[in-house]
């Protein structure tokens, strides 16, 4: 693992350690939870509630209005909380928020706990963001996270479907969730209190700090900006994912697939989700930062195309599973381009809110698209988005000559 050297000798980085990849990891795969589970969340609360498209978006908007606003918050404390306190309360307000579900079947009251649930699982993304954005190699370490936060949900997805929302319905999977929050919150205790970007003897040699500081303060305001742009690209990127990742389930069932079988696609989906997060913290920049993003992206355009026109569960499945490769590839570039341009290690926690804003505008977006035009315009829609993110990221690698 990496060590940074100091007037008093070697020390360990306290962030890339296996330890902290996994806790900083999994936490953040609770953090994202919902966002990664979301078809079988909207299939279930709709036909334990009877919730129109509509709704249903919208509850899910007010969950991601919450995830974004603590995301933002974040930038005002993220670098002076204790970060193992931060997870353990992001995980109790989790958990309360979860079980707070069970006890009521009122719209307005479920909606409140979604948004409070948004708080919780919120800022355990965005700590989550902090903790990797420290690394000496974020590429590589968004990598790694992205593929370990597919592990919680992959879990969900195989389980409940076939042994938890048959038989307890939407209550069940409320508190399956919550007991997952509980035990990956035990791991709080791996996490380092500190970061290391806010203490230059540990982010870069001593000697170099007085050469480099008037430099580094002069030049900080051109990174920062860039790192935003590279943000809003990933909301754009995301914004199409979650418009179709939102209402998978309803696709495949309305295409007379039976929805065991779609269910156990999407597990399968988020093994594949992990793989490609994997792949890219392999890959890197092995080949420069356009050629790998240009890839997936053709991919993902690929996988939405099979996806409209399959008529078999191999097919849809083939479609999905592709669409998923993409998810958190596409996302290890963008949140390791956006971490490596941003100095301070502040701002990085905003790139949580690409689940929450692109969750809440996809869904949003999608569940009146297919109210009005059907579930083809909502496929469109996402090509549509990954088009544009990818632009705007290579104007941004062009302009910086990253």
């Amino acid at each position: 693992m990496s060590a940074v050297r100091t007037s008093v000798g070697l020390i360990r980085h306290p962030i890339d350690r296996k330890s902290v990849y996994i806790a900083a990891g999994l936490l953040s795969g609770v953090g994202a939870m919902i966002s990664s589970t979301m078809p079988m969340v909207i299939g279930t609360m709709a036909e334990s509630f009877k919730f129109s498209e509509s709704q249903l978006g919208d509850l899910i908007a007010v969950f991601n209005l919450t995830f974004t606003l603590i995301a933002i918050a974040s930038l005002f404390f993220v670098r002076r909380i204790n970060w193992k306190f931060a997870a353990f309360l992001g995980s109790g307000i989790s958990i309360a928020s979860l079980l707070g579900v069970t006890l009521t079947d009122e719209y307005p009251s479920i909606m409140m706990l979604f948004g409070v649930m948004g708080v919780g699982l919120g800022g355990l993304y965005a700590l989550g963001m902090a903790v990797m954005g420290d690394s000496q190699n974020p590429d590589r370490a968004f990598g790694f996270k992205l593929g370990l936060e597919a592990f919680p949900a992959t879990m969900l997805l195989f389980t409940l479907p076939l042994l938890v929302i048959p038989l307890y319905g939407f209550k069940g999977m409320a508190y399956a969730m919550a007991a997952m929050c509980l035990f990956i919150g035990f791991l709080s205790g791996v996490l380092p209190s500190r970061g290391v970007k806010n203490d230059a003897t540990l982010s870069r040699p001593a000697t170099e700090i007085n050469k480099k500081a008037c430099a580094e303060l002069k030049l900080s305001i051109a990174p920062l900006a860039f790192s935003l742009l590279i943000l809003i690209a990933s909301i754009i990127f995301f914004s199409g994912i979650a418009a179709t990742w939102a209402f998978l389930e309803i696709i495949g069932t309305d295409k007379g697939l039976p929805a065991d079988k779609v269910g156990v696609t999407l597990a399968l989906g988020m093994i594949s989700s992990a793989i490609g997060a994997f792949v890219a913290a392999w890959l890197g920049n092995k080949f420069g930062r356009n050629f790998p993003l240009i890839s997936i992206m053709v991919i993902n355009i690929v996988s939405l195309i099979i996806i409209w026109w399959s008529t078999s569960l191999i097919s849809f499945a083939v479609g999905a599973i592709l669409f998923t490769f993409c998810v958190n590839y596409g996302l290890a570039y963008f949140f390791g381009f956006s971490a490596e341009l941003d100095l301070s290690g502040r701002f990085v926690v905003l790139s949580a809110t690409t689940l929450s804003l692109g969750g809440a505008i996809g869904p949003g977006l999608a569940g009146r698209m297919i109210e009005i035009q059907g579930f083809k315009t909502v496929l469109v829609f996402s090509a549509v988005c990954s088009l544009l993110s990818l632009i705007i990221y290579m104007v941004v690698v062009r302009i910086t000559r990253v």
